[in-house]
């Protein structure tokens, strides 16, 4: 089978990681991966922050803990974790102004970095809870965290880690295709 195929199709989403932290190697294939994603019309809108500081993942969470209602608190601690990053070494914060298409563009630059994580022998999650630590009407807003330029919000996190659990990747409905 086709490796990239093949590293697509063992995927899944991993919420736990060992104590391990990525190598500078491991960090510069990451970015350099990203960097490879397409952007509309080429405008290259996207910051990209790699965050492995523990203390501003802290920080992040804390704000998105304070924000989550009592019904996601209770799934989080249900799977385990006081962590929306699940202790993953490595966080990156996905961000775009508003200029064309900055959803589409970011979706496409964290499932390439997910791709290139799982190609590495690494797990992740991406995620999306992380945005209530980003509420721009919060005065603890954890843009400021950061240093996001005016006008730059959040679109997208990933979590990546060396796994230390494993989890099939799930199931495919192909009834969600329509052949036409």
């Amino acid at each position: 089978m086709n490796p990239v195929l093949k590293t697509i199709q063992e995927r899944s989403s991993i919420r736990r990681y060992k104590d391990t932290p990525l190598t500078e190697e491991e960090l510069f294939l990451l970015k350099d991966a990203v960097l490879a994603a397409p952007t509309a019309r080429n405008l290259q809108g996207l910051r990209y922050y790699f965050i492995t500081d523990q203390s501003i993942i802290k920080k992040i969470n804390e704000r998105v803990i304070h924000h989550s209602s009592d019904a996601v608190r209770a799934r989080q601690k249900e799977r385990g974790s006081v962590s929306f990053f699940f202790d993953a070494p490595l966080v990156v914060i996905i961000t775009a102004g508003d200029q064309m298409w900055p959803d589409m563009d970011a979706g496409i630059a964290v499932g390439i970095l997910s791709i290139a994580a799982q190609s590495m022998g690494l797990g992740n999650v991406i995620l999306g809870i992380p945005a209530l630590a980003f509420q721009e009407d919060d005065p603890e807003n954890c843009g400021q965290l950061l240093g996001f330029e005016e006008g730059e919000k959040y679109r997208i996190a990933i979590a990546i880690g060396h796994p230390d659990t494993e989890k099939a990747p799930h199931k495919k409905n192909f009834d969600l295709i329509k052949d036409f």
